[in-house]
C-alpha cells in the first residue's frame, strides 16, 4: 500500500487537530472543577494543595508512569506553587506565561517555514542502480 506524503501529512495533522481539541476539552473540564473545589472549599490552603500533589505524584511513581530518578519533591513544588496561584485567582501571571509559550511557538512556525524538505522523485533509486554499474563504488540504501 502507498500513501502520498500529502495523505501521511493529512492524516497527521487530523490527529493533532484530534489531540488539541482533546486537551482544550480536558483543560476546560478540570478548569470547572477546580472552581468547584475553591467555591466549596474556600479555606484550601497551600499545604492542602501540596499534600494533594505529593499523594498524585507518589502514585504516578508506584505505579511506574514516572522514572525513579525524578525529581519529585522539585515536581511537588512546581505543581503545587501553579496549582495554588491558579486557585488564588493569579490572572497577570497566568497571561504572562500564556504570551511567553505564544511567542515560542510563534518563533518555532516561523523557524520551520524557513526550512525547505527536500523530497527525492520517485526513480531516483533507480537511476542510483543504473549508475552504481558505471562507478566501482557501493550503494547504500
Amino acid at each position: 500500500m502507498q500513501v502520498s506524503l500529502d495523505q501521511f501529512l493529512g492524516a497527521i495533522m487530523s490527529r493533532v487537530d484530534n489531540l488539541e481539541a482533546t486537551i482544550d476539552d480536558l483543560r476546560l473540564r478540570t478548569n470547572i472543577a477546580m472552581r468547584l473545589v475553591k467555591s466549596v472549599v474556600p479555606e484550601l490552603t497551600r499545604d492542602d494543595v501540596e499534600k494533594a500533589v505529593s499523594e498524585e505524584l507518589e502514585i504516578t511513581k508506584n505505579a511506574g508512569m514516572m522514572e525513579e530518578s525524578d525529581e519529585i519533591e522539585e515536581i511537588s513544588s512546581r505543581l503545587t506553587d501553579s496549582i495554588f496561584e491558579w486557585l488564588q485567582g493569579d490572572v497577570a501571571e497566568l497571561r504572562e506565561k500564556m504570551d511567553a509559550y505564544r511567542k515560542k511557538l510563534q518563533e518555532a512556525m516561523e523557524a520551520e517555514k524557513n526550512r525547505v524538505i527536500d523530497v527525492a522523485p520517485a526513480g531516483f533509486v533507480n537511476q542510483l542502480g543504473q549508475e552504481k554499474g558505471q562507478k566501482k563504488g557501493k550503494l547504500l540504501f
